[in-house]
């Protein structure tokens, strides 16, 4: 019952975590944002989770949960409304990092707490469940955005998204007897708090670059897929559609993450589903057509949708007994990384050429290099194996 319940509050914030980007990046260019200036709205989002998501996690380890979850739920609801009574782009920029990092002490809280009430043989399904959750909001979340906006506008949306995270809060106020207030047991909690000892793990590097590339594949797609809709002159709904298709080929693929991984191994799923992501990135720039693109979307989704899972489960694995919450955390700390680094440095390349081509088939190289990363971490694995 416990977990049943946290997956279902997880699904349902995710519908505000996914469509409030979205909704901030059509907002933005509706306000006159370019590339340059939606970029940084997008580093600003992951600036205070890549600078405290490590410290939220061991705070997560050492102390309680259920802090995490009551702090990021509430604080993100008031964050929401705020665009609602103050609609400029400069209220954009002053949300996006309480956006980001409210919502990321909500996922560390949530992440460690499905690892936390899974056993070794049922984590990797609990993890996945976790992962039809968020692309479930990842179907839901912008198409319910892109209706609200062509139905409402922009700034009425704002105060309907934080509609979620607020019912959700209360949900976890009455139901916190649920939930252990520590996440970990035992003497592990003790172990000595350094950084280099999880960086020094292979398998955590693994983790962590496989991550990176993940989320920079991510970023750019939730980024520059509403510009380069917006530039061909889709409607909001349309646009909601096209990114819908990727949530709802997530959903596909993390349904047969179990059953592929037992057979092959989650670095061998890994480094096919980089190269499904290249292929689709190769496609966006080559059609102005919105089916195309929604097919070409899905076929991203195929591919990235199980690439968070599966970095999510392989950096909970590598993190040593009552250190969980600060492996995860690690994890959270290089996406936020991207969310900081990526969007404004593509921004300046997407102003430099004028255009998104060089941007999306760029990022379909990064998808190659992932794909040769876990390609060689899985011969590894196999060779010791057998050895």
């Amino acid at each position: 019952m416990p977990l049943a319940l946290l997956l279902i509050l997880i699904s349902i914030t995710f519908i505000t975590m996914k469509g409030s980007r979205i909704l901030m990046t059509l907002y933005a260019v509706d306000l006159g944002a370019g590339p340059f200036e939606t970029g940084i709205l997008f580093a600003l989002y992951g600036l205070f989770p890549l600078l405290l998501a490590i410290a939220a996690g061991r705070l997560a380890d050492r102390f309680d949960n259920r802090l995490l979850m009551y702090w990021g739920l509430g604080t993100y609801t008031v964050s929401l409304v705020l665009p609602y009574f103050f609609p400029s782009l400069a209220t954009l920029y002053f949300v996006a990092p309480l956006w980001g990092f409210t919502s990321m002490l909500w996922v560390v809280a949530t992440q460690n707490l499905v690892g936390v009430l899974s056993t070794t043989e049922t984590r990797t399904r609990n993890f996945s469940y976790y992962s039809l959750g968020e692309s479930t909001g990842s179907v839901i979340g912008p198409i319910a955005v892109g209706l609200s906006i062509d139905t409402f506008s922009h700034v009425p949306t704002f105060l309907l998204v934080a509609v979620i995270p607020a019912v959700c809060g209360l949900t976890v106020a009455f139901k916190r007897d649920l939930y252990p207030s520590t996440a970990t047991v035992g003497s592990g909690t003790q172990a000595p708090r350094n950084m280099k000892d999880l960086l020094a793990l292979p398998a955590m590097r693994n983790a962590l670059l496989s991550n990176a590339a993940v989320m920079t594949g991510l970023d750019l797609f939730n980024l520059y897929m509403p510009i380069y809709g917006h530039s061909l002159k889709f409607s909001a709904t349309t646009i909601g559609l096209i990114m819908g298709a990727f949530g709802v080929a997530a959903f596909v693929t993390r349904l047969f993450i179990p059953p592929i991984t037992k057979r092959y191994g989650e670095r061998a799923m890994l480094a096919g589903a980089f190269i499904i992501s290249g292929v689709a990135f190769m496609a966006f720039p080559l059609t102005t057509s919105a089916p195309l693109l929604a097919a070409s979307a899905f076929l991203l989704g195929l591919g990235l949708g199980c690439g968070q899972p599966l970095s999510m489960i392989l950096s909970f694995n590598a993190g040593p007994p009552g250190r969980s919450a600060e492996a995860i955390s690690m994890r959270l700390a290089v996406s936020y990384g991207a969310h900081v680094f990526v969007p404004p440095a593509f921004g300046v390349i997407g102003a430099a050429v004028g255009g998104v081509a060089t941007i999306f088939w760029t990022c379909a190289a990064i998808m190659g290099c992932g794909s040769w990363i876990n390609r060689s971490a899985a011969v590894a694995a196999e060779h010791k194996e057998k050895s």
